[in-house]
């Protein structure tokens, strides 16, 4: 009886002192530029680099995309990958669909919740957000996962979203 409380308290003890994985301690943190060449099509964009930082228990994932000289543009992204926190980041577009001519509307933000897949390997994110359409607003739904290789030399980007048939698949290197 005595080794049995023991083990209990032992494995009560073992899932406190670690509640997930830290955000500051993820092998995804770096800088990373796109392999266009076995990636989907990003058009109009010419280049995209993402920058995965660390701020305290939360990540911010920084896009930074390049149309020629001298459009670019960026996409910040903050989430605390806790399966539960939402957060809520500004958005002014939706530089995904450039063509589209559809605007943000609702609150004028991502709504993101993340969290951890393979023991911290794999992040993912549940992004969700309103376009404005002529018709009214229109909810748009983005499930990506941020895959990193074995080696950590390789980040693939796997991307659903409702507004599509297809998914989307964008590999990175390290910088």
């Amino acid at each position: 009886m005595k080794l049995r409380l023991f083990a209990v308290l032992l494995i009560g003890c073992i899932g406190l002192a670690s509640p997930g994985f830290a955000a500051e301690a993820s092998p995804l943190v770096g800088k990373w530029k796109l392999d266009a060449a076995r990636s989907s099509s990003f058009k109009p964009w010419d280049a995209i680099d993402l920058e995965i930082a660390a701020k305290g228990d939360a990540l911010v994932l920084t896009r930074k995309l390049t149309w020629t000289l001298d459009r670019k543009s960026e996409d910040v992204i903050t989430v605390k990958p806790d399966d539960t926190t939402v957060t809520v980041n500004p958005l002014k577009y939706w530089v995904d669909t450039w063509f589209n001519n559809a605007y943000i509307g609702g609150d004028h933000a991502q709504h993101v919740k993340g969290g951890w897949l393979d023991h911290g390997r794999i992040l993912k994110l549940d992004i969700n957000f309103d376009l404005e359409l002529q018709q009214g607003d229109y909810p748009v739904h983005v499930y990506r996962e941020y895959r990193l290789s074995t080696d950590h030399n390789t980040l693939k980007v796997y991307e659903l979203r409702s507004t599509r048939d297809q998914p989307l698949t964008f590999i990175y290197t390290r910088a």
